[in-house]
């Protein structure tokens, strides 16, 4: 089993598939964010939140059920959810003005 969840930096390294189902596939070597991770047919399909996959039966995916196959695709990142806050933290905190340079006059 595939150890991706949601939140989780990807790499696609596959966007050839066999029998390619939707017509919009992620492009090889970029790196998406997962959406959702979806347990089916003793495999795993991941939705990104930078592309929509169409539908297996026609136009885009309103249900939420397509995406592409997990082993299409490598893991690079998972973040850390401390270190998220803690970042967040440090750009909503004010700074205190910065004091001009000393000019130094000759």
């Amino acid at each position: 089993m595939l150890d991706l969840r949601p939140g989780d930096y990807v790499e696609c390294i596959d966007n050839c598939p066999q029998f390619p189902i939707s017509t919009v596939m992620p492009d090889t070597d970029r790196v998406y964010t997962i959406e959702d991770v979806r347990f089916i047919a003793g495999g795993c399909s991941l939705r990104l939140n930078e592309l929509a996959p169409t539908c297996h039966k026609g136009g885009s995916c309103a249900r939420g059920e397509c995406g592409w196959d997990a082993r299409r695709f490598r893991r690079v990142y998972r973040p850390d959810p401390q270190n998220l806050e803690l970042f967040l933290a440090m750009l909503l905190t004010p700074k205190p003005a910065i004091a001009d340079p000393i000019t130094v006059e000759l």
